[in-house]
């Protein structure tokens, strides 16, 4: 069955096109010939994580310092007292941080039991098991620190997701990257997750766990890294919360230490 140019109802489709006047096409140039003001924003990603923009910090000069450095992998560090167990360094962090996430609060003086509860319920395997350093653990809840915490347990959230907006300048200022001219009035969301928040009516409390194999020397140089990290936290969770995070400990807990940060703005 052949083709043809009409449809039922319609009269036949017209084969050419019209001439454009003048006016017309003068402004068709005018539209096509146009360019964007904004150019430099369809160049930035309007939503970012925290991994990410720690990435797009340490790229963004490579003469300067980088400001989010990558824990050193277990391999190249002959003494890591994880580098003849089952999970690699990166998995017996996941491991202790789901530990963190899930055992509960009133149980730090039966961190085992606690473990092989998580076990059985799912929420840790046997092998993530295996790799704890439940002496570890339990140093930082036996802390001053700790403690603090565990009076506040009604107050406490962990593993915290959060997204907030923040201006590029905002972002400038707590990563140390340049901002890009131009991009004064435009916005990027920015998404993460807190390991440990105290939300008080009038402040915030934030932890961050590190899980790295660190000496006690090395310390006060891992500190200065992780800070621009924990101030993009504290912001977040201010704007979300309408409250100031007054406080941001990081805790290391092969070395169990904790370093206080100004974590302002």
């Amino acid at each position: 069955m052949g083709t043809d140019n009409v449809e039922r109802g319609r009269p036949e489709a017209e084969t050419e096109l019209a001439e454009l006047d003048e006016a017309t096409a003068k402004r068709l140039r005018a539209v096509l010939g146009s360019e964007y003001p904004n150019e430099a924003a369809t160049k930035r990603k309007a939503k970012a994580s925290v991994t990410e923009l720690s990435r797009l910090a340490e790229e963004s000069d490579d003469e300067t310092e980088p400001v989010f450095a990558r824990p050193v992998s277990a391999a190249m560090n002959p003494k890591s007292k994880i580098q003849n167990r089952k999970l690699s360094a990166a998995a017996t962090g996941t491991a202790h941080h789901k530990f963190l996430q899930h055992f509960a609060l009133e149980m730090t003086g039966a961190l085992a039991a606690e473990a092989e509860r998580l076990v059985r319920e799912d929420y840790l395997s046997p092998d993530e098991r295996t790799v704890l350093d439940l002496p570890e653990l339990a140093a930082f809840w036996d802390s001053e620190l700790g403690e603090k915490i565990r009076v506040n347990a009604k107050s406490v959230r962990r593993e915290l997701p959060f997204t907030a907006r923040f201006s590029p300048a905002e972002i400038a200022r707590i990563t140390g990257m340049k901002p890009d001219a131009g991009l004064a009035d435009e916005f990027v969301v920015v998404q993460g997750v807190a390991d440990l928040v105290v939300l008080l009516p009038d402040e915030i409390w934030l932890v961050d766990f590190k899980t790295d194999q660190v000496g006690t020397g090395d310390l006060p140089a891992k500190i200065k890294t992780y800070t621009p990290q924990l101030k993009l936290f504290a912001g977040a969770l201010a704007k979300i919360f309408v409250r100031p995070v007054t406080t941001c400990w990081l805790h290391f807990l092969s070395a169990q230490r904790t370093g206080k940060i100004d974590c302002a703005g």
